[in-house]
């Protein structure tokens, strides 16, 4: 196929892509690939713990998606279920090798969920609503977003803020409203259907 005639999926949602895959589109099944292929390595890597057999691993899931897109139905994220299809085949691979699956360690609260076994759809749509507010605040004027973060992840009062900035209660509890809505309105266009939750 012509480069100029090749379809361009770079707007489509991961939801659209797989559906495509469905259907053995290939441009559609590549960019899925791009998109995603190093997350999922790293998840099958904090699994299995070896870089070498989470490449050949990858290469197999991907195999898997194309072959069986069309068992995803559209309840839930595509990337939660190509997740799902990871970290399934991973924890196969272990049992063949007759080691155990991967137990929890104090620093990765990915392995708490993926030992768990039954949040890795949560965990990925948390991961990308996460990524998603980041994004929001990153579009929002400094000193907004400075407090924001002083208040929602600091975890400081309005007052604690007005003393650490010099600035006036009153000025502080505006820029929290303010850079608020505009995150709200930010999450909104990106897709989020409760930004306020």
């Amino acid at each position: 196929m012509p480069l100029a005639s090749r379809p361009n999926f770079s707007q489509q949602s991961d939801e659209v892509l797989l559906q495509l895959v469905a259907q053995r589109n290939l441009a559609a099944y590549e960019l899925l690939y791009r998109r995603h292929a190093q997350v999922m390595f790293n998840l099958i890597a904090r699994i299995v713990h070896d870089p070498a057999a989470a490449e050949d691993l990858l290469q197999d899931v991907f195999w898997q998606i194309w072959e069986n897109a069309h068992q995803y139905r559209g309840s839930g994220a595509a990337l939660a279920w190509m997740m799902r299809v990871a970290r399934n085949r991973s924890l196969d691979q272990l049992r063949r090798q007759g080691a155990r699956p991967p137990t929890v360690s104090a620093d990765a609260e990915e392995v708490e969920n993926i030992a768990d076994g039954t949040t890795i759809e949560e965990t990925v749509e948390m991961q990308m609503r996460r990524a998603q507010v980041q994004r929001a605040l990153d579009s929002i004027p400094e000193d907004q977003r400075r407090c924001l973060e002083l208040a929602y992840f600091e975890g400081l009062s309005q007052r604690e803020i007005a003393e650490q900035t010099n600035l006036a209660v009153g000025t502080i509890k505006s820029r929290i409203r303010i850079g608020l809505e505009k995150v709200e309105r930010l999450l909104r266009g990106s897709g989020v259907r409760d930004a306020s939750g």
